[in-house]
């Protein structure tokens, strides 16, 4: 066999395997087209479909949050004026203790401010006596018992300094004007002396007097 019939059965070759090859390809390339058509339609239909799901449940959703917040809004509407109507019923309330208050401290101010010129009155005139009697009894009375009348005043003295309220000296004017009012008319009258006697405090005074003209 001769170099160029071998070349032309090579070519031949060539030729069927070229197009045996195109053939393959060309079927291949159909079957991939077919297959890709169905894919993309089938695809489509399934992105149509999950689209629309999606859509659907959104719409629900989307509805039930807004009735969600509605409700919500009309409860706390609801809390809001029932708390309203609250603080302001309260506050009329406190309004009118108070005014209930102002009235009746200002008649027992007024009433206490009369009962206490009458009972200052009193106190003066009993003060003045006290001191005349004091006076002739030392004037008229011998040594011995001049002794014994100041013995008995001393032990009254120390009777004085015996007031109903606990460490009295220490306590504040505050403290005592919110003490005195829990004492009894005696209890009052014993403390506005040991109070005149000694550090003569305004506050404590006049607060001692409305106890005792409340207490009258």
């Amino acid at each position: 066999m001769t170099g160029k019939h071998q070349l032309r059965r090579s070519g031949t070759r060539l030729q069927k395997h070229g197009v045996l090859w195109f053939h393959q390809t060309r079927k291949a390339g159909q079957t991939f087209l077919a297959e890709s058509k169905t894919a993309g339609l089938t695809c489509a239909q399934d992105l149509k479909a999950a689209g629309t799901k999606l859509a659907s449940t959104t719409a629900r959703s989307t509805t039930a949050l807004g009735n969600g917040v509605r409700k919500e809004m009309l409860d706390w509407r609801g809390l809001v004026l029932k708390r309203r109507e609250a603080y302001v019923k309260a506050a009329r309330d406190r309004l009118a203790s108070l005014e209930q208050q102002a009235l009746g401290a200002r008649e027992v101010l007024q009433l206490g401010a009369v009962e206490t010129t009458v009972l200052q009155s009193t106190r003066e005139l009993l003060e003045r006596a006290q001191s005349l009697v004091d006076e002739r009894l030392q004037q008229g009375v011998p040594a011995s018992k001049a002794s014994v009348a100041k013995k008995e005043s001393k032990r009254t003295s120390t009777k004085t300094r015996q007031i109903p309220v606990r460490n009295y000296d220490q306590l504040t004017a505050k403290d005592l004007v919110s003490k005195v009012q829990k004492l009894s008319a005696p209890q009052a009258s014993a403390v506005l002396d040991y109070e005149l006697a000694r550090k003569k405090r305004a506050t404590v005074i006049r607060a001692i007097e409305q106890r005792l003209a409340a207490a009258s």
